[in-house]
């Protein structure tokens, strides 16, 4: 390295390094008790900046800073591996420190940490009654400090663990009157959907809670309700929930000029799949649809949607005047999945499904293995395949295109996908011989799948 040249000290620096050192060597202590004279030190740049003046820096410490710097850099983005979790950490470290938490020292828990370590026990395949016991009298004990949102956390885990503890959900019913004030509209759902599972109705709770739900939802945007009914409906339990939706359903019909046509479309979807037919929404969207105005930016998907639902409510005449044009205005822009659900709806549209089926099969080799599956749903439903050749002809073109794809990609098939393609083709009455036609590397799982088929229809 080159030698670093400092400046010389002033006067003031000059004179505090001869005091320093006069003062020790003039010390009358002896000289095994005196202390060491201090050596004058080379100041360095930062010593300078501090006394009021900068040093001057050389070309080796700046690069020498910017080396240290890009590495800080390099460190910062740096990717950070997390360690992975052994496969029994549930069974051997999780388990164990939650029931030893449980048995020894809930007692100290607040409510928010009850619900916690209820949340946490509630998800375990193997739970203790004991300890499951033990929670729910803590809870019963320490009720008088739960809030509102602690009430709404631990209802579901002591659902799953305590289901048949009536004095606990007592205890919580009455909780929930006194800070009835403190809940939000989907609070009330999630309360009225846990009372609703338990055998005995709680008609009291439901007096109470009812009313206030339908004040609450009064408050709220027609498009956050019209997302509540779409988020119910995508459980399987929702059906069950009609003190929900007798009270969410009106508000809706109600709020039905503050929407969208998509959205209304999403609404009488929903309701059509917790099995509602819901007349005067059906109604009300079909004069939406004949509005070529409000029409003109449907996409596919949801034409699809609309035939889909009207014809599982019977009432495809409404619309089809005004939806079938626009079907086949808009076939060459149809997907897969748009294709599939086009075909279950109307399947008697032989011509217009046959035109969607030619041109998607133009991107055939391009196709992922979902999109395979559910453009082979929409030409078995609709079916777009030619019949079956009589003894040694070649099959059609379109058969012919799809048992390709099939061989060419038979080791990338998941055992769900083939059981998924052994189940359409066995149960269409005009391409079941293409079950023999499958790849031979798939017998074993087409076999298994045929014998539960047989074994459960003789089951029945």
């Amino acid at each position: 390295p080159s030698l670093i040249t400092m400046p010389a000290p002033n006067a003031a620096q000059a004179a505090l390094l001869r005091r320093l050192t006069s003062s020790c060597s003039r010390s009358r202590l002896p000289a095994a008790k005196r202390p060491l004279a201090l050596r004058p030190r080379v100041l360095c740049p930062a010593n300078f900046v501090a006394c009021g003046q900068r040093g001057a820096s050389t070309g080796s410490s700046g690069s020498a800073e910017a080396a240290a710097s890009s590495q800080e850099d390099e460190r910062a983005k740096a990717v950070v591996l997390s360690k992975r979790l052994p496969e029994d950490f549930i069974e051997n470290t999780l388990l164990p420190h939650l029931e030893s938490q449980l048995l020894d020292n809930i007692h100290v828990y607040s409510p928010a940490e009850l619900c916690q370590i209820s949340r946490a026990y509630s998800k375990q395949v193997v739970r203790q009654y004991a300890l499951c016991k033990k929670l729910s009298d803590t809870v019963k004990f320490r009720i008088d400090g739960f809030e509102a949102i602690d009430i709404i956390d631990i209802l579901g885990p002591m659902w799953i663990m305590m289901p048949d503890d009536d004095e606990l959900f007592e205890v919580l019913e009455k909780r929930i009157y006194l800070k009835m004030e403190d809940f939000t509209a989907l609070n009330f759902m999630g309360i009225i959907r846990i009372y609703n599972k338990r055998s005995s109705k709680h008609h009291e709770l439901l007096s109470k809670v009812l009313p206030k739900l339908r004040g609450l939802l009064a408050n709220y945007e027609g498009v956050e309700l019209s997302e509540m009914l779409v988020s119910m409906a995508q459980s399987a339990e929702a059906a069950a929930d009609m003190d929900i939706l007798m009270t969410l359903v009106p508000e809706i019909e109600r709020r039905y000029g503050e929407v969208s046509l998509v959205h209304s479309i999403n609404n009488v979807w929903a309701l059509t799949q917790l099995k509602m037919v819901h007349q005067g929404l059906l109604k009300r969207v079909a004069e939406d649809l004949s509005n070529t105005t409000r029409t003109k930016d449907l996409t596919p998907g949801y034409m699809a949607r609309i035939a889909w639902v009207y014809r599982r409510c019977n009432a495809w005449d409404l619309v089809a005047d005004s939806m079938g044009p626009l079907i086949w205005s808009t076939a060459a822009e149809f997907r897969c999945g748009d294709f599939a659900r086009l075909a279950q709806a109307l399947p008697e549209e032989r011509q217009l499904l046959g035109r969607i089926a030619d041109l998607l099969r133009m991107g055939l080799q391009e196709m992922g293995r979902k999109d395979f599956l559910l453009y082979l749903l929409g030409c078995v439903h609709g079916e777009c395949l030619e019949k079956r050749p009589e003894g040694g002809q070649e099959p059609g073109e379109a058969t012919a295109s799809l048992l390709g794809y099939i061989r060419e990609e038979q080791d990338n098939f998941k055992r769900d996908e083939v059981q998924k393609i052994v189940y359409l083709l066995h149960f269409s009455p005009k391409y079941n011989y293409l079950v023999d036609e499958l790849p031979a590397s798939w017998n074993a799982t087409k076999e298994e799948t045929l014998d539960f088929i047989r074994a459960k229809g003789a089951s029945s």
